[in-house]
């Protein structure tokens, strides 16, 4: 009888610990600067948005247009290569040969390289004016369909009906378009830009200016990814506010993915050392996993954004998600 009620007291005070410290919890933050209280409570909605709007399975969904359009986008740089090396002379199809080949061979097994590089070798050596018409072509659909799944998927976030279909189609083709624009555009200032250094200014000024400029290379890759994601949030949303209120989730997206590439890159590494034949099967599943974890930091940096849209509602802020800000207040 006393072992039961011994027993029975022990039962109380295990029940009355987990109260206790919920109401410690709420009591020291109650006591906590409001900055603190404020970023708490905006993780707490990001978490919660992003449970109530299916982001992992929409991030699926997104990853896997992303895959099905990466080798037409592939296809379509790579098409492209034959036409700008013919402009470029033989240094400069030999710097473009370098470029394209140095970030890829860092990141892919030696058998995938290898058809990786003679398919690079191919492009460069003769235009094929049907590769790229059909690269793009499929390019086109195919990396317009992924677009497409990201703005539908960010305007869910914001918890407001997204554009029309129509709307979103050419939105997403025009996104598809110009970032197909940007890519191919940047290889010939990346490779002629360090010979014009060099030809215009004195060696020490351009070794000194080369140097300055190698060390600024990913950062300046950095503000452009930061800029593009902030432009995607931008337009992704069916209303326009102020550009600078979308860089909190794009400064949360490449966070993100710059972890998710790093843990990747370990993942590799130690894939490849283990096993040899696992070794096979790491760089696709690599490739996939970098994919779904990039769409999902670019949906958690959405969801980011919704949420201080309605905690701190711009005065352009749409009259649906302002009445749900006041319900969500009481």
């Amino acid at each position: 009888m006393a072992s039961g009620s011994w027993w029975s007291r022990m039962e109380a005070v295990l029940d009355a610990i987990p109260m206790a410290l919920l109401r410690r919890s709420i009591a020291v933050f109650n006591r906590a600067p409001r900055p603190v209280r404020q970023t708490w409570r905006l993780v707490l909605r990001t978490l919660r948005g992003a449970a109530q709007d299916r982001v992992p399975g929409l991030a699926a969904e997104a990853a896997l247009f992303s895959l099905i359009s990466l080798p037409a986008l592939l296809l379509a740089i790579l098409g492209s290569l034959g036409f700008i090396a013919e402009t470029l002379g033989p240094a400069g199809t030999e710097a473009l040969r370098q470029l394209v080949l140095e970030v890829p061979e860092a990141f892919l097994s030696e058998r995938t390289f290898a058809a990786y590089e003679q398919t690079v070798e191919a492009m460069l050596a003769q235009r094929r004016g049907s590769v790229i018409s059909i690269g793009i072509l499929l390019s086109l659909w195919t990396g317009s369909r992924a677009m497409h799944r990201y703005l539908e998927t960010i305007a869910i976030a914001y918890g407001v009906s997204p554009r029309r279909l129509g709307q979103r189609r050419l939105l997403a083709l025009g996104l598809t378009v110009a970032g197909l624009l940007g890519a191919v555009a940047l290889l010939p200032p990346l490779v002629l830009g360090p010979d014009l250094i060099e030809s215009m200014a004195p060696p020490a000024v351009a070794a000194a200016t080369l140097h300055v400029l190698d060390l600024l290379f990913w950062p300046a890759v950095g503000v452009l990814v930061l800029l593009g994601l902030a432009t995607l949030y931008h337009l992704g949303a069916p209303w326009h506010t102020p550009w600078r209120r979308d860089l909190p989730g794009a400064v949360l997206a490449m966070a993100l993915w710059l972890a998710a590439a790093a843990a990747l890159r370990a993942y590799l590494a130690f894939s490849v050392q283990d096993d040899a034949a696992y070794s096979q099967l790491a760089v696709p599943i690599a490739v996939v996993l970098w994919l779904y974890l990039t769409a999902l930091a670019v949906l958690l940096g959405a969801e980011v954004n919704a949420v201080i849209e309605k905690m701190w509602p711009h005065e352009r802020h749409p009259w649906r998600l302002r009445r749900r800000t006041a319900e969500d207040s009481q």
